[in-house]
C-alpha cells in the first residue's frame, strides 16, 4: 500500500473545516477549479484527508507539492504514487499514461496541498493532464490548489491573473463565487465608505458575477 503523503492528525470538524470541505466538494461535484488560501495551521490538510476517506477509493486524489523540485516529473510521480502505480521507466513514457490511470481509477477531483510551492512547470503539467482528460477520455476533473498564507498574501495570484490564453483558460474553468455552496464565500471586508467588497476594492455584488482566480477563507 502506498503511504499517505499527509501527516496523521485527528480531524476536528470546526466551522472552518465545514466551509473548506464544502468548497472541495463543489470542485469535486461540479468538476470546477479553485484556488483556496487559508492561514497555516487552519486544518486544511486534515480536512483534505477526512474528505478523501469519506469519498472512498481514489475519487479524490490528493498530493503535496514537491519541495525544492520545480520539475513536472516530481509532481507527476506524486500522482502516480497516490494512484498506487509503480514508478518505472522513463518519464517520457510515464507522463502520457497518468490521465489514463486516473480514468481507470475513477478519479474525479485533484487536490494539491501546499500549492504556494507550485512552479510554472507544475502548473503547466496540471493543465496538460486535465486537458488530456477532457479531450481524450471525456473525463473532466475538478481541481483544488490549496495554499497556506497569512494576511492578504496570495502566492499564485500574479501568475493566474495574467492575460495569456493559458491563464484565461484556467480562470474560465474556475468555479465563480456565485456557484459556491452556502457558507463558503470569498473573503470580504468593508471599505472606508462602509460598503462591502470582496478584496481589491471590488464590490461584493460585482465579484459574484466576475470570474476570479482565488478564494480566501476566513477562520
Amino acid at each position: 500500500m502506498t503511504p499517505s503523503p499527509f501527516r496523521t492528525y485527528p480531524f476536528i470538524e470546526t466551522a472552518f473545516a465545514r466551509r473548506f470541505q464544502a468548497m472541495l466538494r463543489s470542485a469535486w461535484h461540479n468538476r470546477s477549479w479553485h484556488v483556496i488560501v487559508a492561514d497555516p495551521g487552519a486544518g486544511k490538510t486534515t480536512s483534505i484527508r477526512d474528505l478523501q476517506k469519506r469519498a472512498g477509493g481514489r475519487a479524490i486524489l490528493a498530493v503535496v507539492t514537491p519541495k525544492n523540485n520545480d520539475d513536472e516529473q516530481a509532481l507527476g510521480d506524486q500522482f502516480l504514487a497516490a494512484l498506487g502505480v509503480p514508478i518505472r521507466g522513463h518519464w517520457s513514457t510515464r507522463k502520457p499514461k497518468i490521465m489514463g490511470h486516473m480514468h481507470q481509477s475513477g478519479t474525479e477531483c485533484l487536490v494539491v496541498d501546499d500549492a504556494h510551492d507550485l512552479s510554472m512547470p507544475h502548473l503547466m503539467f496540471l493543465k496538460e493532464v486535465t486537458d488530456q482528460g477532457r479531450l481524450q477520455y471525456d473525463h473532466p476533473l475538478g481541481l483544488c490548489l490549496v495554499e497556506a498564507s497569512r494576511g492578504n498574501m496570495i502566492p499564485l495570484k500574479e501568475i493566474l491573473d495574467q492575460s495569456e490564453p493559458t491563464w484565461l483558460q484556467w480562470r474560465r474553468r474556475r468555479g465563480s463565487p456565485a456557484t459556491l455552496l452556502p457558507g463558503c464565500r470569498p473573503h470580504q471586508r468593508r471599505n472606508p465608505r462602509g460598503t462591502r467588497d470582496a478584496g481589491n476594492g471590488v464590490p461584493a455584488t460585482a465579484a459574484a458575477t466576475e470570474p476570479s482566480s482565488v478564494d480566501r477563507l476566513d477562520l
